[in-house]
């Protein structure tokens, strides 16, 4: 596997990962019902984290492979 798609495979579960955790604190908070101060401001983390994987994925699309390869290469 080239570098890329190392790359690409760790953000990918990263997003994977933050969304899970995203969903059980949704799901937490609609059970309880209560207002938690604290799970709200993890929610904004996470969902702040995955809007910047999310970002990250697109760029390393856009770039395109040669990019990569070049670092991979010492540029």
């Amino acid at each position: 596997m080239n570098t890329t798609d190392e790359y690409r495979q760790k953000l990918v579960t990263e997003l994977i990962a933050h969304s899970a955790r995203i969903d059980t604190l949704v799901v937490n908070a609609r059970q309880s019902g209560l207002a938690n101060p604290e799970a709200e401001q993890e929610l904004e983390t996470l969902r702040a984290q995955q809007r910047e994987i999310t970002k990250k994925l697109h760029e390393l699309e856009a770039s395109g492979s040669n990019t990569w390869e070049n670092i991979g290469d010492g540029g």
